[in-house]
């Protein structure tokens, strides 16, 4: 009998508008291919109130117009009812239960602190770690700096994992694993170079979803309850934003070949065909940064694809990508609603700083087809970068109304380590090159120590953006008030929700219904 071990992953997920990640799924299921054990440990319904994480991060969504409200349902009914058990103590019975050889956790830097202190408090019974995701590898010294974490992955982690656990399972020296740094006996850091990109169209199509179960599966979307999946079609990003780590993974990857790549529409087909199956989805989001970084031929072949299953869909992409031809027949197969990167109204420094280079007539004339077309679309912006100033964040503001958009998201800049401008905020101290975000501080704050424009009074702007771009500006002189006037914001925010998120769909009570 073949040599096997027990694998937990933990999954330090504090949103519960969060998907299911398509990374820990296939990691699960290429570890079960190998025949070893795995289970889970996801803390997206916990009540978290601690010194990492704000009271309620999705409720300061909400409170800023960010998202749609699910109106007129007793929370009771919904999937994402809180615990209120102490997720470390639920974690330790987890693992003595459970038995695991190796806790694998995968975080971004604004999960990575949640991670950690799990670990750090679960220690003393000896289970290896090892951490993944964005922010290890990208800053891997600063997670080996703290002193539990055992292993981290730098870059992609499917055949590192697997590699890790056949070298557990047989007793062998696990410490040239490609990919992995590895704390040694002595402290030392044993650091491995990273091998080639996987080939994503000889991965398993079909993978372990059901690790999460079905609470998971459900995601408010446009005011209304969906029984939702997603489904990777793109790895990377072919473009340079340079608040986005992407084109980090691009460069890191750049002398081992392309990170940007495109799986075969056979196999999106067979994972879609699945979800429908299997766990009786009746929503897809597509997983990929830009949706429509396909060539024509492959837009060709998605559409030929998608026509025979036409669930309505969700994605996102970038407003230059958008033509008549591709949205009316994206439209036809299913097309429910999209998400565009606008991210700043003010083109030369969208073009200097952010680094998108388009015109804002060519945004404007771009977005009359969606509008024309009437597909419901979110825009998302993002103010508080280095150097910006309120004048600029109301160019933002003014583009913004030329859309007629569903619902505008504005968030505050948040430096990631990995982006271009993590790097410009260094040098130009506006933040300590050590310092880790987390949920509570990028999604509620101003993060920058910039002095032409506090983190308090960006801030101030992002909760009432939403305003400024949708209400009349003989309103705006109101809406400056409010941003130092609780009452006064509070009853602009209840106009707000009256005006234009009133109309809710017949069936939404009926969405949330028997979900369990």
């Amino acid at each position: 009998m073949k040599n096997k071990i027990k694998v937990l992953f933990v999954y330090p997920n504090e949103r519960h508008m969060s998907t299911i990640p398509p990374a820990v799924t296939l990691l699960s299921q290429l570890l079960k291919n190998n025949g070893h054990e795995t289970d889970l440990f996801d803390t997206t319904f916990y009540n978290f109130d601690d010194d990492i994480k704000l009271e309620n991060a999705d409720a300061n969504i909400e409170k800023a117009l960010q998202a749609r409200p699910v109106q007129d349902i007793d929370d009771d009914d919904l999937h994402y009812k809180k615990l209120d058990s102490d997720p470390s103590i639920d974690l330790r019975n987890k693992i003595i239960e459970f038995k695991p050889d190796l806790l694998a956790v995968s975080c971004s830097e604004t999960t990575f602190l949640r991670g950690y202190q799990l670990i750090s408090r679960t220690k003393d019974l000896g289970v290896k770690n090892i951490f993944g995701g964005v922010f290890p590898t990208f800053a891997p010294q600063l997670v080996m700096n703290h002193l539990d974490v055992d292993m981290l992955c730098v870059g992609e982690g499917e055949n590192a994992l697997v590699d890790l656990a056949e070298k557990l399972a047989n007793g062998e020296d696990y410490t040239d694993v490609t990919n992995l740094w590895i704390r040694l006996e002595n402290n030392e850091i044993k650091k491995n170079s990273i091998t080639n990109p996987v080939d994503i169209n000889k991965l398993p199509a079909i993978t372990d979803i059901g690790l999460f179960g079905e609470k998971r599966f459900y995601r408010p979307m446009g005011g209304k309850i969906r029984r939702l999946l997603p489904v990777e079609t793109h790895r990377g990003c072919p473009y340079t934003c340079s608040f986005c780590n992407s084109p980090s993974q691009n460069r890191l990857y750049s002398e081992r070949g392309k990170f940007f790549r495109k799986k075969s529409m056979s196999l999106i087909k067979e994972e879609i065909e699945n979800h429908i199956k299997e766990w009786k989805v009746e929503y897809i989001y597509f997983w990929a940064d830009t949706f429509l970084a396909w060539s024509n031929k492959e837009f060709d072949e998605f559409i030929e694809m998608y026509k025979d299953i036409k669930l309505p869909f969700w994605c996102q992409t970038r407003i230059e990508t958008i033509t008549y031809d591709k949205f009316k027949r994206m439209k036809d197969v299913g097309l429910h609603r999209v998400t565009f990167g606008m991210e700043h109204g003010n083109e030369k420094f969208r073009k200097d700083v952010v680094k998108r280079n388009y015109s804002n007539e060519v945004a404007i004339k771009l977005m009359k087809i969606v509008d024309e077309l009437e597909i419901p679309y979110s825009v998302n912006n993002i103010i508080g970068f280095p150097g910006e100033t309120r004048e600029l964040a109301f160019d933002t503001i003014e583009l913004n109304r030329h859309f007629n958009a569903d619902s505008t998201s504005c968030s505050v800049f948040v430096p990631f380590h990995g982006t271009e401008l993590r790097t410009v905020a260094e040098k130009q101290g506006l933040i300590d090159e050590n310092y880790i975000f987390t949920v509570s501080n990028s999604s509620d704050e101003g993060v920058l120590n910039m002095p032409q424009w506090s983190k308090e009074d960006v801030a101030k702007l992002k909760n009432v953006f939403t305003m400024y771009v949708k209400f009349p500006k003989s309103r705006w002189p109101e809406i400056k008030k409010a941003e130092d006037d609780p009452v006064l914001f509070n009853k602009l925010r209840n106009e707000y929700v009256d005006t234009f998120w009133s109309k809710q769909d017949e069936d939404l009570k009926d969405a949330a219904k028997g979900l369990f």
